[in-house]
């Protein structure tokens, strides 16, 4: 039980004032509230009810555990009943999910890298604590039993999950299952899946990925993996037959709806305690699994814990931000932190989206966040990314690593974040050496929406399939330059930042007014970098291409109060006041002032627009009015509820920069206001119903005033926000200007 200080209540719990985890007292919370557990190849995905999934380097190519996302019932995931076998028919669980009963005490705490339940339930107190050690590739449950009666108890404990074994489009189980198979070795289950090779592949070899269970500490083990033996004819995981009659204990998955169930029995004396061990791994090789799962047999799994749990503190907090307001505090100096490298650039992958995938943009702007105390970290990704990039300056879109599964970039943007990261790495680290670090290029090009072919950069041709980072940078920069419309600003393509408007520019027409400031900014903070570097005539032609970028932006792009978003195919703008929906868009104000483009009477202007328009108690919108009906002309989020995520909802990223933006401006008011009403404690605290998400780690949206459920929280975990937030307030905000 905890006797730790509560900070910030809502009614489902609080946060503990010593270590900052979230402990959940009521667990019927209005969405599920998970902790994401990886150490960079091995995940976990856990929910307060114990919903949730496991999977091994790729949260989408092989997903250990059966899971589908359902956010009402949260009723798939990996379970441990617990059975007195003198009163068999009262079935409990270690977490709410699958029994489903409130027990007498109930409480989870969900940490940084780990996450607890703990139960009093049939005169027994159960905790069942879950974390992933940084250098295993498994997850470790810690399940101590303690008998509170005064009576002796025979006890059966039972692991259940469904096996899965791959890929998340393994969607036809009655033909998948039939490549299963297991067998018990040493007291281990053991599973895999018979690669499906695809055709042309006769004879081929490939050794599929094995997974392996473990229990340690009870008085016997054994396995049964068919699901229908365990949950009975028309049975239901709340009541498996399995502990409701005898069974067979089947080991014959290859015949069956594959299941892993391992079945513990103990004894316990008045007032004893047990604790179990439940191991759950992954390796391509069966002798490294097994070796694994040998380890934890002499490993002293407390300290194990608390490694973990060291690792991710130190990680978190390396360079604190100084503040006195707890809020910022948890949000700053842990939780975010935590959410960016354990969420998106490890795991990749949480409830709401389970990506598996490294998106050109989005861990790349993640990994900014090591600057102040990792730069390693960071340069590290910024070589993944100019490893996605073609020798045209086209990129993928998104990729699985190792793997030939990705989605090439026709978006007007991408290709510049290289420079943009970059950039940032030189500005913290001055290490201009980078630049000279040599990778590869994929072959071949990405031929822009609307056009046959590739443009022609003014770049010499790439030499062995290799090029500078520099060089690197340099051939996304023109691209871009390569791709502008008659009045000299880039071309809209399939959506800049905002992927919603891809339908704005598919005939290669429309222009972009965000990318022209993006543009500039990046030419701009280029130019002294070559300078260095002794290309003047590089860095002459780059401040030109600037000064023409801004003319344009502010000879064609003013609209009177604000800056337009751009221009459609259909000749059409995106983002005036003559527009009867989405006449303002964020973004395109937030960077006249992050990027200087803008004459300061006009940067005034547009953010005093995004103050009377834009501004919301719980962010910044990123466009008004929301679209109420389909444009083909705009693109998808024209198609989406009006004020849910870009279609007129707080996105969080985008509300990021209005913080900067405000903050740079001097108006650090308006800059705490955004942050402070963006922080997920202060949202749940104040009606955690409504706010619905995690009150510890950042949403990817909030609902806008066109929703039936304005401010309501939405797509947590999976959002570069989080990053982003830690980056802007360890820069920009005055700390001592926070009143709370």
């Amino acid at each position: 039980m905890s006797a730790h200080q509560g900070l910030l209540p809502n009614p489902y719990g609080h946060f503990r004032a010593d270590d900052k985890s979230f402990v959940v007292t009521d667990l019927h919370t209005p969405r599920p509230w998970i902790n994401v557990l990886s150490n960079d190849r091995y995940g976990v995905v856990v929910s307060q009810a114990g919903g949730g999934f496991s999977w091994f380097e790729n949260c989408q190519l092989f997903r250990i555990s059966r899971w589908e996302q359902d956010l009402v019932q949260d009723a798939m995931g990996r379970f441990v009943y617990v059975q007195d076998l003198n009163v068999p028919d009262e079935l409990w669980s270690t977490t709410f999910q699958p029994t489903r009963k409130n027990a007498n005490f109930d409480q989870v705490i969900h940490g940084l890298g780990f996450t607890q339940f703990e139960r009093e339930f049939l005169d027994l107190r159960v905790t069942q604590t879950m974390f992933v050690p940084m250098n295993s590739n498994a997850e470790v449950w810690t399940i101590e039993v303690q008998n509170l009666s005064d009576r002796p108890r025979k006890l059966r404990l039972a692991s259940y999950q469904e096996l899965h074994l791959g890929g998340i489009g393994d969607w036809h189980r009655e033909f998948h299952r039939l490549f299963t198979e297991s067998k018990v070795v040493e007291d281990c289950l053991v599973a895999w899946k018979h690669p499906n090779l695809p055709e042309g592949h006769r004879g081929e070899l490939e050794t599929p990925i094995r997974v392996g269970l473990s229990w340690l500490g009870g008085d016997s083990v054994s396995w049964l993996t068919d699901k229908g033996e365990w949950l009975g004819r028309l049975g239901s995981l709340d009541r498996p037959a399995g502990l409701t009659r005898p069974v067979a204990k089947s080991e014959t998955p290859r015949w069956d709806d594959p299941v892993a169930v391992g079945i513990v029995d103990l004894t316990l004396q008045p007032g004893e305690t047990r604790h179990l061990v439940h191991v759950i791994g992954a390796d391509r090789s069966e002798e490294a699994l097994l070796g694994e799962l040998a380890s934890w047999t002499t490993r002293d799994t407390s300290a194990e814990l608390a490694s973990t749990q060291e690792y991710w503190k130190e990680r978190c907090s390396k360079k604190p931000y100084p503040t006195n307001d707890p809020a910022t505090d948890l949000a700053v100096n842990a939780w975010f932190p935590y959410q960016a490298i354990a969420g998106r650039i490890f795991a990749k992958c949480a409830y709401y989206q389970q990506g598996g995938a490294y998106g050109y943009r989005d861990q790349l702007q993640d990994s900014l966040m090591y600057l102040d105390s990792d730069p390693e970290s960071c340069l590290l990704q910024i070589r993944r990314h100019a490893e996605a990039m073609y020798e045209d300056g086209g990129v993928r879109h998104w990729w699985h690593p190792n793997s030939d599964i990705f989605v090439q970039s026709r978006h007007s943007d991408t290709c510049l974040w290289l420079a943009f990261g970059t950039l940032e790495y030189l500005d913290a680290t001055s290490d201009l050496s980078v630049l000279h670090l040599v990778t590869s290029y994929l072959p071949g090009g990405v031929v822009p929406t609307g056009f046959t072919s590739s443009p022609r950069l003014p770049l010499p041709p790439v030499e062995e399939g290799k090029g500078t980072l520099l060089d690197h940078c340099l051939r996304g920069v023109e691209r871009v330059l390569a791709l502008r419309s008659d009045r000299g600003l880039p071309l809209m393509l399939a959506g800049d930042w905002n992927d919603g408007l891809s339908h704005v520019g598919l005939d290669g027409k429309g222009e972009s007014v965000w990318v022209a400031m993006f543009l500039f900014h990046i030419l701009t903070r280029l130019a002294p970098v070559l300078d260095k570097l002794g290309m003047t005539t590089e860095a002459l032609r780059y401040r030109d291409e600037a000064a023409a970028l801004q003319f344009a932006v502010n000879e064609y792009a003013w609209d009177g109060e604000w800056y337009l978003a751009g221009t459609r195919d259909d000749g059409g703008t995106l983002g005036s006041s003559q527009d009867r929906e989405g006449s303002i868009f964020l973004n395109p104000q937030t960077w006249a002032v992050i990027t200087g483009i803008a004459p300061k009477e006009r940067a005034e202007r547009a953010m005093q627009s995004v103050r009377e328009k834009l501004v919301v108690p719980y962010g910044a919108l990123l466009l008004a009015p929301a679209f109420k009906s389909v444009d083909p002309y705009v693109g998808y989020i024209s198609r989406y509820a009006p004020a849910l995520r870009e279609n007129g909802g707080v996105y969080s990223h985008a509300s990021t920069w209005a913080v900067q933006a405000f903050a740079m401006m001097g108006d650090q008011e308006t800059a705490h206001a955004i942050f402070q009403g963006m922080l997920p404690s202060l949202r749940s605290a104040e009606n955690a119903d409504l706010y619905a998400a995690e009150p510890y780690v950042m949403p990817g949206n909030a609902d806008g005033p066109d929703s039936p459920y304005e401010g309501r929280a939405g797509w947590s975990w999976y959002t570069g926000s989080a990053a982003w937030m830690v980056r802007i307030a360890r820069k920009w905000l005055v700390e001592s200007e926070v009143q709370h």
